[in-house]
């Protein structure tokens, strides 16, 4: 169904306050109380909801045509891995496993890893850290601190 709606000479959707807007692929829709140059605020079931201007889209000037039921999408999958453990293995395995690992926490978009190496010898920790520092999925790495596993844990953050 189409609505009157009011176009700036450059093509945009112009809101007030007091709009009912709907947000796009959503049941979530309510009364615009807030504008600014990007953003619409909408009052529904008494929350606010900042949402972008284009992701909204005007409905009836009629509070009885907006439905105040909404659908909430829950992943049963398991979360994002954000620790390995890497002790007690070669270095050859270590490092297949920790790029195996990086791409994972990449692709879940993970920003904060933790890797185990182990305090012994610190051969893994040099190996973990070259592997780190060459990454291009690295922006920094750091060891662990006192209460993280300190010389035995490298924290990584991920772009």
């Amino acid at each position: 169904m189409w609505y009157n709606t009011n176009v700036d000479l450059g093509g945009n959707i112009m809101y007030t306050i007091g709009d009912y807007v709907q947000i796009q692929d959503s049941n979530i829709a309510g009364k615009i109380v807030n504008i600014s140059k990007q953003n619409v605020v909408i009052l529904y079931n008494d929350k606010y909801i900042k949402v972008n201007k284009g992701k909204v889209e005007k409905t009836l000037n009629n509070k009885s045509n907006i439905n105040n039921s909404f659908t909430v999408k829950v992943n049963l999958s398991s979360p994002p891995i954000d620790e390995i453990m890497i002790r007690h293995q070669t270095v050859d395995e270590a490092l297949d496993n920790l790029e195996k690992f990086i791409d994972n926490a990449v692709c879940n978009n993970v920003k904060i890893v933790k890797i185990i190496h182990g305090k012994n010898g610190g051969i893994l920790r040099r190996e973990v850290h070259k592997y780190l520092e060459n990454s291009p999925y690295v922006k920094d790495h750091r060891l662990g601190g006192y209460y993280e596993g300190s010389y035995g844990v490298t924290i990584a953050f991920l772009k």
